[in-house]
């Protein structure tokens, strides 16, 4: 009887355990769904603003805000300066960043600082954009930011949300400083084995305004022929200048793909066109590549290993057979020359073959 009392009650503290971790699950669970939920982000529209405006000018710019989660939320709006950029990404400023010169957010006027969104929901946001008369030519930027905490939050590095931004970028009218050049410009290989080259270039911003560069990369074989012309940064990517946190370079990257057999040696030039409208400036940079198929050198490579070995026996042979007659004696040789002998033209022919192969070999490289 004292064993069936025992049993019941581990199985009863059995159930009980259970249903117990079930419900710890199952509430994990679903904190899990709505934190997932909750921190969907928000949408801003458009992504970058990019525009024109001289000393004075005022400009009023709308963005469309949207609540990507499934929850209702209110965001919170502030603005802050980008002091560069790391390849294509963008710096934005802390308080304790120091001043670059390409400072925009103090001549933005938020019409509000807060916005409610229901879950799925969009908003507009509209703001002032005001140029001090003595606002530096060249390029300014900036972005509205949108988070979930205050700025002071967000700022002291207590806050555990999320703050998504646009990128303003102002070009300033006046005499600004356009200036660029390629840093470097390279393929992955030197030697490719077939029609598939990925090329890379480094542009630097050496002037005070945001660089895109853009232009045809052409290809030209070792006819000088050219066999491709490829369009270089087709997504208008830019190159921020230099400041204390960014070293002015982006690197760009450009695949050429051919169905066509390649052989030999290749040209690539690459142009490239940046500035102001009107101002246009170009930059150029030229490297050279081979595309060599191994299923056309291995062939090649065999057939004169082959025929160097045949040289190579056949005039041993021909040093070994001389030295025999010489040894002989004077009657030998006289007999011999009586005799028709094919083998000295047999070796001459297969020198010349083999000469001629070097030669065009040789000619092949000197002329690519």
């Amino acid at each position: 009887m004292h064993c069936i009392q025992s049993s019941r009650f581990v199985s009863a503290a059995l159930r009980l355990g259970l249903f117990i971790l079930a419900i710890i699950f199952t509430s994990g669970f679903f904190a899990n769904s709505v934190f997932a939920q909750d921190t969907a982000g928000v949408g801003i529209t458009p992504a970058m603003i990019n525009e024109r405006l001289d000393p004075g000018e005022v400009r009023q710019f709308t963005v469309q805000l949207t609540n990507l989660s499934t929850v209702d939320k209110t965001f919170h709006i502030s603005t802050r300066d980008i002091v560069g950029a790391n390849e294509r990404v963008p710096i934005f400023a802390r308080p304790t960043s120091q001043r670059t010169g390409y400072e925009l957010s103090e001549w933005i006027t938020l019409d509000r600082t807060e916005v409610f969104i229901p879950a799925a929901g969009t908003e507009e946001l509209s703001f002032v954009m005001s140029v001090p008369m003595s606002a530096s030519p060249g390029s300014h930027f900036g972005g509205v930011i949108i988070s979930v905490e205050p700025p002071e939050i967000e700022e002291s590095g207590a806050s555990i949300g999320y703050e998504v931004a646009n990128i303003i970028h102002i070009r300033i009218s006046g005499e600004a400083n356009d200036a660029a050049r390629i840093r470097e410009f390279s393929t992955s290989r030197f030697i490719y084995g077939k029609t598939e080259v990925e090329f890379t270039a480094r542009v630097e911003n050496e002037g005070n305004t945001l660089v895109t560069p853009t232009g045809p990369l052409e290809i030209f074989n070792m006819f000088g022929e050219q066999v491709a012309v490829l369009q270089f940064n087709e997504s208008l990517a830019g190159v921020y200048p230099k400041t204390p946190y960014s070293d002015g370079m982006n690197t760009f990257s450009l695949v050429w793909q051919d169905d066509g057999l390649g052989f030999g040696r290749y040209e690539a030039i690459l142009s490239l066109v940046y500035g102001d409208e009107g101002r246009k400036n170009t930059i150029s940079s030229t490297l050279s590549f081979w595309i060599l198929p191994m299923n056309i050198i291995l062939p090649a490579v065999a057939v004169l290993l082959t025929l160097l070995i045949i040289v190579y026996v056949a005039v041993r042979l021909y040093i070994r057979r001389s030295l025999a007659v010489f040894a002989a004696g004077s009657t030998r040789r006289l007999v011999r020359t009586r005799q028709p002998n094919q083998f000295p033209i047999l070796l001459l022919f297969i020198t010349m073959l083999t000469v001629t192969a070097l030669f065009l070999i040789v000619l092949l490289l000197l002329f690519a």
